[in-house]
């Protein structure tokens, strides 16, 4: 039994709640199901949530109001209201009474369980006895049907009712029932059998609907509002953004919390619509109207759109506050041309921004560099009872293969005018067992050899001229889901890293392989890019029109950063031909957060996809992943692009360099779910930094100039040179042929 904590708050002193709790808990403790403390709010006149919700296997679900008064306290009770303490309050047995009209049309809304669960209504006096309160009250007259009392005695023995022989729940019956109970109803009855698939676009709905429910640390991360500062971090594809999404959501349909403001933002501007889109179904799960969108819950780029009056930004909201000019991306780059947004947030730092939010959300990041966190900080209200400031921040575990460590708050926070850190996520958890930094170590996007291909190919683990990153510990390699079961880390050392089946629960293409002919990780050689273009667009054809994948379910990537959009352009006419439409986020005006349209088929950059995902993933010129000068950004590209993908992937690429990439991709999909390789010289991947690619791009210019004018040399020139010079520039050629044959006979 899973007990989760919704408002720290309120739970630190409601002793009465903790007496029921731990007397539930001792019957239930090896009992699958969940209890809540003031989780899930449901609308109803009075919009009350019971101080504690229950689902237990083979229970009816039971709702609990935990009334902490002794005898004395209650003056008069009546069916209307109750007198406590000299005030006039709500009868407790009418709030249970509407919200368990509201939680049963919840269940009510699923066939399968129609008719079937029962709320059980409770109201918990555990510091009065039963007999006290006859003596005083006559409780028979008040209480509705089905209403239930715990006395001080703590027996809970009419309380829990199971549910009849006749409507017990089967194993997917009751996954949907706990979906329901957690807000995250999956979307059409319950888990189809694997027979019933007979295309890949029904695989595709059935992917979607099994990632739908959360794991119970997902789902604790999103139910809990912590008092305080809170990290989550993880894998592309642990659920980050959905659980940011549903605490949004929570924390703007919490009862307690209406007039608190909240800010959700992002880096990736494509990200909008699906952070709106996710917001809004946890919202309306629970109401009718959607969230306040102007007033108390904002969703904001960072930095905000050119056009601020269609898509403003944290940044563009401040300068317009304060009637400051806002930085254009050009102007930003002449001042910070490696981080131009950090040059926005400078500008804007030391102004004075007074608190606005009450709760601030962030996901992607550690793509906002360390200034906007302090921004972030001077916009935070600090919480009433704590102190604290209510930022949440989500962070990728190896989203950059340029970056394997995590910022610590200190570092992104700063340090107030006394040198102390401004956010501080160490320490005891905070009341109710809500962890300051919660690491979800299970990638549901992701199959485990999509996830794999991603990290071998990002960390160059069988590249042929060796890694290009490394993680050095084994902690590290703990913390994205795996273990290291030979070998110690050392250099030149026999070593083998194993995935557990577990850490990827996604297994939903890899169970239709076989059954649909379609494999999760296809690779096509062609001759050329023109053929890989019609090739691409053919394919996506095919899985429209035969396999009935909807087009917003497929994103085409590019390797090729600069000729990616020339080349989105001519796969975007031949689908067009073929009357299929197609975006390209961003090639437009106004178009950037535009990713997954319905009926679409989605052309990105890698950029643009990042922070997006899609059940199915093209990606073109992977031959790009051997380029010299762009080796180590090219494998950082592939790295986000393979991991956006939540079922299949299709890579194609051209020529001799394609048929070494293809070897490399073949070996490291023999051996899944294991890496096994010799541990690099950490000291020579460590020198592989950004500095690198510069370094190699000023080479291949200078060989590019040198070469030109070699070419336009009078050949008697060169035929003059010493017979010395002459065998050096043969034997510079001879190994520069062999250096391009080994690359494409590597194993």
């Amino acid at each position: 039994m899973q007990f989760l904590v919704s408002l720290a708050t309120t739970y630190i002193n409601d002793q009465a709640s903790k007496n029921i709790w731990d007397r539930l808990s001792q019957i239930l403790a090896d009992t699958d199901g969940i209890c809540y403390y003031r989780y899930p709010s449901i609308t109803s006149s009075t919009n009350s949530v019971p101080d504690l919700t229950l689902l237990a296997y083979g229970y009816q679900p039971i709702i609990i109001k935990c009334l902490p008064y002794n005898l004395d306290e209650i003056q008069e009770i009546d069916p209307e209201r109750w007198i406590i303490n000299d005030t006039k309050n709500d009868s407790p047995l009418l709030e249970l009474d509407d919200y368990s009209e509201g939680l049963n049309t919840k269940f009510g809304r699923k066939r399968n369980l129609r008719r079937r669960l029962e709320v059980i209504k409770v109201v918990a006096l555990p510091f009065i006895s039963e007999i006290d309160f006859r003596q005083r009250f006559n409780p028979e007259e008040l209480l509705l049907d089905n209403t239930k009392i715990i006395w001080s005695n703590l027996s809970v023995d009419n309380v829990l009712v199971p549910i009849p022989i006749d409507k017990q729940l089967n194993d997917n019956e009751w996954q949907l029932a706990k979906s329901v109970f957690q807000g995250v109803a999956l979307d059409k009855g319950t888990i189809d059998k694997s027979e019933q698939i007979q295309s890949l676009g029904q695989a595709i709905i059935e992917l979607e609907k099994q990632i739908t429910l959360l794991d119970p640390e997902q789902h604790k991360a999103a139910v809990q509002i912590a008092p305080g500062p809170q990290r989550i971090r993880g894998l592309a594809g642990t659920g980050k953004t959905v659980v940011l999404a549903k605490k949004a959501a929570i924390i703007h349909n919490t009862s307690e919390l209406l007039e608190k403001r909240i800010l959700f933002t992002f880096n990736t501007q494509s990200l909008y619509n699906q952070a709106k889109s996710l917001i809004s179904k946890y919202y309306r799960d629970d109401n009718t109207e959607d969230p306040d969108w102007e007033g108390r819950l904002h969703i904001r780029h960072g930095w905000g759109s050119s056009d601020t009056e269609r898509r403003s930004g944290v940044y563009s909201d401040i300068c317009k506050r304060y009637e400051l000019p806002t930085m254009s991306l050009r102007q930003a780059q002449k001042i910070d041309p490696k981080t131009p947004f950090r040059a926005c947030c400078k500008q804007i730092l030391n102004i004075g921004i007074e608190p606005f939010y009450d709760y601030i959300i962030v996901d992607e990041a550690q793509d906002f560099p360390p200034e906007f966190f302090q921004i972030l900080f001077q916009l935070c209200i600090p919480n009433e009872q704590t102190g604290l400031r209510c930022i949440y921040w989500a962070y990728d575990e190896l989203q950059s293969l340029s970056s394997l460590e995590i910022p610590g708050a200190t570092e992104l926070f700063g340090l107030d005018i006394n040198g102390n850190p401004n956010i501080n996520i160490d320490g005891e958890d905070y009341p109710g067992g809500m962890e300051k930094d919660i690491v979800l170590r299970q990638s549901y996007r992701c199959p485990q050899s999509v996830l794999m291909l991603a990290h071998g190919i990002g960390l160059g683990i069988y590249a042929p001229r060796g890694c290009v990153q490394m993680l050095s510990d084994k902690v590290s390699w703990s913390a994205i889901g795996y273990d290291v079961v030979q070998g110690n880390l050392a250099e030149d050392e026999d070593t083998v890293i194993f995935r557990p089946e577990e850490n990827s629960p996604n297994k939903i293409s890899g169970e239709y392989e076989t059954k649909l002919d379609e494999k999760v990780i296809g690779i096509r050689v062609l001759q050329n890019v023109e053929e890989e273009l019609v090739w691409v667009s053919q394919s996506i054809h095919e899985d429209i029109k035969v396999k009935k994948v909807p087009p917003e379910k497929i994103v085409v990537v590019s390797l090729d950063q600069r000729n990616a959009i020339s080349y989105f352009q001519i796969i975007q006419r031949h689908l067009h031909k073929l009357n299929i439409p197609s975006l390209i986020p961003g090639l437009i005006r106004g178009t950037a957060d535009f990713f997954a349209e319905s009926g679409a088929v989605t052309l990105s950059t890698v950029w643009k996809a990042k922070g997006n995902e899609a059940p199915i993933i093209y990606i073109i010129n992977f031959d790009y992943l051997y380029q010299y000068a762009e080796e180590i950004e090219s494998r950082n590209r592939a790295f986000t692009s393979i991991s956006r993908s939540k079922g299949w992937i299709r890579i194609s690429g051209t020529g001799k360099q394609m048929l070494a990439v293809e070897k490399e991709l073949e070996k490291i999909i023999k051996n899944i779910p294991y890496f096994r390789f010799k541990f690099p010289d950490m000291e020579r991947v460590r020198r592989l930094d950004a500095t690198e690619t510069s370094r190699r791009r000023k080479q291949v210019k200078t060989v590019e100039i040198a070469t030109q004018q070699i070419l336009k040399i009078d050949d008697n020139a060169l035929a003059s040179l010493s017979p010395e010079i002459l065998k050096k520039l043969e034997e510079k050629v001879t190994r520069i042929r062999q250096i391009s044959e080994r690359v494409g006979d590597e194993d």
